[in-house]
């Protein structure tokens, strides 16, 4: 189990009228310049509370799309701040500057318990080459660091990394949870547990699939991706989209969970396409059947009932990526139905569901089961790293 440094350590010290430097993720989903989506706010909020009760100041560190080290003002925090102090239900102030007299001026002028948001950090270039600096500029006006930004923990950036080499630096409560879940699944020594892995790429998952078959029993493989591994077993796809360079990779991985007794479930049967056009017509084909021109674009019902019966038989549950074209319909059926079923087995508390990459949680909101799984991460990329068992930067920094 990896132990981090976390609030617990940090709340031990005299925090009044200190200044914490907190990084969030605050790079929210926006249409049109507006906010859209506040669940990373909402992440952030336990940890705040926590150290508002001792009294000290918070400056939130962020960043908010890809400026690419200068200035842009469709990328800048302000404009997310009436987001935040609608959902804070309090007042939130802004700072420019990430050093100098304003920015000292404003963290003396404010009360304790007052929340600052510095802005977007990726408006410099020191920020994600990591500038010693730029760290040390950042740090001078701080006293404490808190990581709650899970979701760049694999990313050597200076408000991730760069920061504890000058302050004391401690997990938040969100990146604490994220940790302690992720480490959780994989160390357990249950040997009903399976990982469910969709989208298109195997490129993407070597590492992630093979770190898998160290710990769970069964591996079920849709999407895209499954084509890949059919075209392997000398299974025709038709016209399907397939990584035709990883088919070796393919068959390494088959062979591997082969040995370590770890079972493969690859679709039995598909629903097929001629185009992708929307409205066009479709059928369902078993596997062995698929038409020179088909495109497979979802699992079949046979597939579905098959994931459906391993589902019932195990008590843990990974899953990372759609396992069909689940943003139009009806290729969206597959995905869904097996939401449906981790959803109904989740809230029966017969197995512990968790799931993260964006796609998987675009996915399981579409279905509207987002609240019903015991975990859902929103991190992306550094889940996904964390899941094949790679050393994350922002984490190892905070080790004890």
């Amino acid at each position: 189990m990896v132990k981090i440094k976390n609030l617990d350590d940090l709340l031990g010290n005299k925090l009044e009228g200190k200044t914490v430097y907190l990084r969030a993720d605050l790079n929210l989903p926006t249409i049109n310049g507006a906010v859209t989506d506040i669940t990373r706010i909402k992440s952030i909020l336990p940890t705040i509370k926590e150290l508002k009760k001792k009294n000290c100041k918070i400056v939130i560190l962020s960043h908010f799309g890809r400026p690419k080290g200068s200035y842009n003002k469709k990328m800048s925090l302000r404009s997310i701040i009436p987001k935040f102090e609608e959902t804070a239900k309090e007042k939130i102030y802004f700072s420019k500057d990430y050093k100098g007299k304003n920015l000292e001026n404003l963290i003396k002028k404010v009360v304790n318990g007052s929340i600052i948001v510095m802005e977007n950090t990726r408006f410099y270039k020191g920020e994600e080459k990591n500038f010693k600096y730029f760290a040390k500029d950042l740090s001078k006006c701080c006293d404490f660091f808190v990581n709650d930004a899970f979701s760049v923990a694999h990313r050597s950036h200076a408000s991730v990394i760069g920061l504890t080499n000058y302050v004391p630096s401690y997990g938040g409560r969100s990146l604490e949870k994220e940790v302690r879940t992720i480490t959780k699944f994989l160390s357990s020594k249950n040997k009903r547990k399976i990982a469910i892995i969709g989208g298109s790429k195997i490129s993407t998952k070597i590492s992630l699939i093979n770190n898998l078959l160290k710990s769970v029993n069964t591996i079920v493989i849709g999407g895209a991706m499954a084509n890949t591994f059919l075209l392997a077993k000398n299974r025709k796809i038709g016209k399907s989209l397939a990584e035709k360079s990883m088919i070796n990779t393919a068959k390494k991985i088959m062979t591997n969970a082969l040995r370590k007794k770890c079972k493969i479930i690859l679709p039995v049967d598909a629903v097929v396409a001629s185009n992708l056009k929307t409205g066009g017509e479709f059928s369902e084909y078993d596997i062995f059947d698929i038409p020179s021109d088909g495109l497979i674009l979802d699992i079949g019902k046979e597939t579905i009932k098959l994931i459906d019966k391993e589902i019932s038989k195990t008590e843990e549950v990974l899953w990372c990526g759609p396992l069909g074209l689940f943003e139009q319909s009806p290729f969206h059926v597959g995905t869904a139905a097996v939401a449906k079923t981790l959803s109904k087995m989740t809230k029966n508390g017969k197995i512990l569901s968790v799931a993260g990459g964006g796609d998987t949680v675009a996915a399981i909101s579409q279905s509207n089961y987002v609240n019903d799984f015991t975990y859902i991460s929103t991190a992306g990329g550094a889940f996904l790293e964390m899941i094949a068992g790679h050393k994350l930067p922002g984490i190892e920094v905070l080790r004890k």
